[in-house]
């Protein structure tokens, strides 16, 4: 169930239509104080939009704070995370993040309602 403190703060934080935050890691606390859990992730890659056709990603969405750039999707998708622990799913961002070393990367929340 998502708490009225974690929709606000995906209100006041989102960066497009998907879970996508500047500050994941202030998110993913939030949710899991609030009892909340993380049951996939999508990756995006923050990529210049004239150098998409090189990025790991295809679509996506523009920042809207700095319109040269966007968020990329990807094809990099973990799904069944239900039963992960904080420190499990942050450790599966980082590891995935070190895979990665010349693309940004920024992780997509899928939560259960």
């Amino acid at each position: 169930m998502i708490t009225d403190k974690v929709k606000q703060y995906i209100e006041e934080n989102k960066l497009c239509s998907e879970n996508l935050f500047h500050d994941w890691e202030s998110f993913l606390k939030l949710l899991f104080d609030q009892g909340g859990c993380v049951e996939a992730i999508l990756w995006f890659e923050y990529v210049l939009i004239s150098e998409q056709k090189n990025s790991l990603g295809g679509g996506g969405y523009i920042d809207k704070v700095n319109p040269k750039y966007m968020f990329a999707e990807t094809h990099i998708f973990e799904n069944g995370m239900e039963n992960r622990s904080f420190a499990e799913i942050k450790e599966y961002i980082k590891s995935t993040v070190e895979n990665y070393p010349d693309n940004k990367l920024v992780p997509s929340f899928y939560i259960a309602d």
